[in-house]
Formats: C-alpha cells, sequence, structure tokens
C-alpha cells in the first residue's frame, strides 16, 4: 500500500475518531443542568481538531485528470 494513500486514510481515521468523540462528549455534556462546563470546552476543543483534520484533508494534493 502506497504511503500517500496510508496517511490519507489514517487522517481519515483521526477526522472520524475527534468528530464522534468530541459529538459524544458535547451532547453527554449538555443535559439540563450543564454539571462541568470544562466537559463542554474540552468538547468543542476535540471538535476544532476534528476541523483541522478535515481542512487537512481539504488542502491535499489532488491527483491531475487527463
Amino acid at each position: 500500500m502506497p504511503k500517500k494513500f496510508m496517511s490519507t486514510i489514517l487522517l481519515f481515521a483521526v477526522f472520524v475518531g475527534f468528530l464522534w468523540w468530541g459529538l459524544a462528549m458535547l451532547t453527554s455534556s449538555l443535559t439540563w443542568p450543564i454539571k462541568d462546563g470544562e466537559q463542554v470546552v474540552y468538547s468543542l476543543l476535540i471538535l476544532g481538531c476534528a476541523g483541522y483534520a478535515l481542512v487537512s484533508l481539504l488542502m491535499l494534493p489532488r491527483k491531475k485528470q487527463p
């Protein structure tokens, strides 16, 4: 398996993992009354990391079409 393809798959896995983790953490902390504001901040930071991974995926060079 080529290194470029493998690194793209791993970056996609990082994006999906952080997105799932951040959303799960955010939805579990938004029950009324909010128990811990720190958990909301951490979940937003994790979602920011997922967004950064998504932007990195979109900025990857593409194969030129003939």
